[in-house]
């Protein structure tokens, strides 16, 4: 029973110096944060920030990983106290990098990822943290958006129906769709992989495909929607900060109007009138002869 109790003492004791050790360990090492861009462009130069507080302690180790692969590491205490480990896409400009900041130059598509930064203090405590934000690497389209309305004259009642197709991109565009300024929901939205590109097959295993976004709408046209008989139909195509493009689509109201009267009919109604006209003047005339022969 003694040897119960002083094992359950113990266990306590361990676990209260853990608690210690990790309540000492923020207090050490705390504000720990991270700037990652999260779109940059292909062949952009980008800076990853890493800003720390060490509490007085000094710093042991400072390194960057790309998902789980370390590809720089900085430790003050050793000559040359700078390594890089090369990994794709990812070139690292050893002349403007510091302790708190990694520059990237040429960046290529294989840098998409998660980077994550990891400072421990040094001696006695070694204490350990880290933090990570995610960075895409695009390829910016250079083409716009298209937008294809089935109609460009409706009457009240009728259905306008159209989509918009954003070029390829990865990731895959996102598609807005406005009528007269005021943002509607799309009807279907489809991403359909491109599996060539500049005449070239793109391979499918181990390299992301781009996606050309498709996105469609259907509105029932009612008189609130035409203004001044006509209404604006408008995709916004945009990829984070980096691509931002807008293409518009008027539609116009076919208002049923009313016939015009018969030109051959007015002209018969003229000729009548006048015919009945003429007729009462030769009466007029005839009796007029006919009572001076009876005088």
């Amino acid at each position: 029973m003694k040897m119960e109790k002083f094992v359950d003492v113990s266990s306590g004791k361990r676990l209260f110096l853990l608690l210690l050790t990790v309540v000492d360990g923020i207090i050490a090492l705390k504000d720990v944060s991270v700037v990652i861009p999260p779109a940059v462009r292909i062949m952009d130069t980008v800076t990853l920030q890493c800003d720390y507080d060490l509490e007085g302690e000094p710093l042991y180790t400072f390194k960057w990983y790309k998902g789980t692969k370390e590809f720089y590491r900085f430790i003050p205490k050793e000559l040359p106290n700078t390594q890089v480990f090369p990994l794709p896409g990812i070139n690292v400009d050893l002349t403007k990098s510091t302790p708190n900041k990694l520059v990237l130059k040429n960046v290529q598509a294989e840098a998409t990822g998660r980077y994550k930064c990891e400072v421990s203090s040094d001696a006695p405590n070694f204490y350990t943290f880290m933090q990570s934000g995610y960075m895409y690497v695009i390829d910016v389209p250079v083409e716009e958006p298209t937008i294809i309305m089935e109609k460009d004259l409706l009457e009240i009642g009728q259905p306008a129906k159209g989509n918009c197709t954003a070029p390829a991109s990865y990731p895959a565009a996102n598609i807005t769709w406005y009528l007269n300024g005021k943002r509607i929901n799309e009807s279907y939205l489809k991403h359909l992989p491109v599996m060539e590109q500049k005449g070239k097959m793109v391979p499918s295993s181990g390299r992301r495909l781009p996606l050309i976004t498709l996105s469609g709408v259907e509105v029932e046209m009612d008189e609130r929607i035409f203004h001044g008989g006509k209404a604006r139909f408008s995709c916004v195509a945009s990829i984070f900060e980096l691509y931002n493009k807008e293409k518009e689509f008027t539609i116009e109201e076919d208002r049923p109007r009313p016939r015009p009267s018969s030109v051959l009919g007015n002209r018969d109604a003229s000729a009548g009138s006048c015919l009945a006209s003429t007729s009462t003047v030769i009466c007029l005339v005839l009796l007029c002869l006919l009572n001076f022969m009876l005088r």
